[in-house]
């Protein structure tokens, strides 16, 4: 596939990692070498207000803080797995931050022209996946949850589900049972969070590009930002050595536990990524200007685009493609069996705010919040 021109500045936040990395430690994956590593950093502020989610919330997990480009806390708190702790390299499930990569994989789609976003679905899903009802649903309105497609339930006696991921013809089912129900409303006229509308663009993404989705991602998106630790649960997975278990924390036994409160099945567009800060960090590098080469600045500006009102007020008001976006911060949480996130970016000062858990009984958000108040409360 060929790709217009990018967009090209390099960013002092991926500098700041590729400086940071010399001396991180890679020891929990070796798949990795030095110079793609962050190393720990503490901020004595920061620490003291993480330390405090530990004792409050049982927080489990990793913390990034960058401000002006310059990382000024890395660092992971609680178990991992199997008696090891959280580090800075640990690789974590990251759940619904997933769909902002879906999102540029479409981008890209709609600059080599074989999308176009105000052009119905049901053009591009596969034959067995055009419904009557989707004749005015545009790839847009997927992107944007302004589909109205009615989202999958949390459980249905045809699901094939472990650990919240989708097995066999589960997700086949999902869509079936979506395609015969009414749209809730009108494309394009309220915004309402679908799952279902990534696991569709999903299908566009291996319709169009001839291509199963997780080969795509890796090969047009991960590969090419240099996200080496990163890849994308599909059937069959097996946990590398450096990533975080699922947990949550067990009242009643003090301790945390393997997760196994039922939730929301999880496909791969809408759920499925596995990385580490690192990674992450250069993909947020395409949020700050950054040197990279998998999408033009105008298909960066559409996702970061308030299309449509999210109706709840907050620093994120409205959802571009994949992302929330605010006046002025852009950012997205996940939650699946044994994972949350959040991370929120203010792209005029390059303010960063990263965190990773396993342990779906912290609340990442309350967690990037506090530390955003932190940060911004001791600005002049």
């Amino acid at each position: 596939m060929t790709l217009s021109t990018p967009y090209r500045r390099r960013s002092l936040l991926l500098a700041s990692l590729l400086l940071a990395g010399c001396t991180g430690d890679t020891a929990a994956d070796s798949s990795s070498s030095s110079e793609w590593a962050v190393a720990e950093i503490v901020d004595p502020r920061i620490d003291v207000f993480l330390e405090k989610m530990v004792d409050q919330e049982h927080f489990s997990g990793v913390a990034l803080v960058a401000r002006n480009g310059d990382i000024s806390h890395a660092k992971g708190y609680g178990l991992a797995s199997d008696g090891a702790l959280n580090n800075v390299n640990t690789a974590f499930h990251v759940a619904s931050i997933t769909k902002q990569f879906t999102a540029a994989a479409i981008m890209q789609l709609v600059e080599a022209g074989t999308l176009d976003l105000g052009e119905s679905i049901n053009s591009y899903l596969p034959e067995q996946y055009r419904a009557p009802a989707w004749s005015d649903v545009h790839v847009h309105h997927l992107l944007s949850h302004s589909s109205g497609i009615t989202d999958y339930a949390i459980t249905r006696d045809y699901y094939d589900v472990v650990d919240g991921f989708c097995l066999g013809d589960t997700v086949d089912g999902m869509i079936q049972e979506a395609m015969i129900k009414d749209l809730e409303f009108a494309p394009g006229t309220e915004y309402e969070y679908s799952n279902i509308g990534f696991t569709l663009l999903g299908e566009i993404i291996e319709e169009q590009s001839n291509t199963p989705y997780e080969r795509y991602m890796q090969e047009n998106i991960l590969e090419p930002l240099g996200m080496r630790s990163s890849r994308i649960h599909v059937e069959g997975h097996f946990p590398m050595d450096n990533e975080a278990a699922g947990h949550r924390w067990d009242n009643e036994s003090h301790r945390h536990v393997k997760d196994d409160v039922v939730s929301l099945p999880v496909t791969a567009p809408d759920g499925g990524l596995i990385t580490t800060l690192s990674d992450f960090l250069r993909w947020v590098n395409i949020y700050a200007g950054g040197d990279q080469n998998i999408l033009t600045e105008a298909s960066i500006d559409a996702m970061t685009t308030k299309h449509i009102a999210k109706g709840r007020g907050g620093e994120v008001d409205a959802y571009g493609y994949g992302v929330d976006v605010g006046d002025r911060l852009i950012g997205h949480s996940g939650y699946i069996v044994g994972y949350r996130s959040r991370f929120d970016f203010a792209r005029e000062n390059e303010t960063l705010v990263v965190v990773f858990t396993n342990n779906t009984s912290n609340n990442p958000g309350l967690i990037s919040s506090g530390l955003l108040t932190l940060l911004f409360s001791s600005d002049p």
